[in-house]
């Protein structure tokens, strides 16, 4: 069986990896990059799409 990976939590990772500040709040539903506005889960991935941050941990 191949285990299912959170892709929010490898966006997290990554992005913090990368020197971004990365909070979610209380629910962890809404995460807040760098002190920037809120953004939810979909957000979030695609922010660290645009910025090229998916190809995983280096």
């Amino acid at each position: 069986m191949i285990p299912e990976e959170d892709p929010v939590a490898e966006a997290v990772t990554v992005l913090t990896s990368r020197g971004h500040t990365v909070e979610p709040d209380d629910d962890f539903e809404n995460w807040r990059v760098d002190g920037g506005d809120w953004l939810n889960a979909g957000d979030l991935l695609a922010w660290a799409i645009v910025l090229g941050l998916n190809g995983g941990v280096q």
